[in-house]
């Protein structure tokens, strides 16, 4: 019931706005003992890649070895605000939807040159990239995304450390519940904030019942 009461309320959350002082950042990470590399303690239920993930999109240098498709997370962090979700694929398809969701139209985003951002320009955002095998931060346009990479080590952790892994059909869950926490994190309370969450989700319930 926690996780559940975490998820209804992260759900809810107003669309990021991505500022020229405040982007948004998004990403995609692995779930395993490092990022984007197939080296490392995978969660429970990875499979072998899919050929929707192409090679021709890992020819950057992004990967090294026999691939191993996820669990992927992508992610989206904007200040303290961070929004991850379990995704099957990391494809155009897969991500679009939810950065239109998520992110309010004109935002300023800041990603690494994967291909499926290639599109958010024409959707109506104002995108920079950085290409992490020449530089950490773009020299012109001071692009990066090193405030969600840090974001992904200490999400691994509590995940995959703290709760010993988890399995695909509960990793959406375990996911919510680190993203109400890191919204969270300024409450002199953090019971006192779940419990007031718990009121507010389970009598929005109440109402739609009757």
């Amino acid at each position: 019931m926690c996780r559940e009461v975490c998820s209804s309320i992260v759900q809810k959350r107003p669309k990021m706005l991505g500022t020229a002082i405040n982007p948004i950042q998004i990403d995609e990470a692995k779930f395993a003992g490092k990022r984007k590399y197939n080296r490392g303690r995978l969660l429970n239920g990875d499979q072998p890649a899919s050929s929707e993930d192409s090679d021709a999109e890992i020819h950057n240098g992004r990967n090294h070895g026999r691939r191993v498709d996820g669990p992927w997370v992508f992610g989206l962090k904007n200040g303290s605000d961070c929004r991850y979700f379990y995704v099957l694929r990391r494809d155009k398809n897969t991500l679009l939807p939810i950065i239109l969701r998520e992110c309010e139209a004109g935002s300023v985003i800041h990603s690494d040159e994967w291909a499926a951002y290639r599109c958010l320009k024409d959707n109506g955002y104002i995108h920079n990239t950085v290409n992490h095998q020449q530089n950490y931060v773009d020299p012109l346009t001071k692009a990066h995304t090193q405030s969600i990479e840090r974001s992904w080590l200490d999400a691994k952790t509590k995940i995959m450390k703290t709760m010993r892994g988890t399995t695909m059909q509960l990793l959406q869950s375990h996911l919510d519940h680190y993203c109400w926490k890191v919204a969270r994190k300024e409450e002199p309370d953090l019971f006192i904030a779940f419990l007031r969450d718990i009121k507010a989700v389970y009598r929005l319930l109440y109402i739609n019942y009757f």
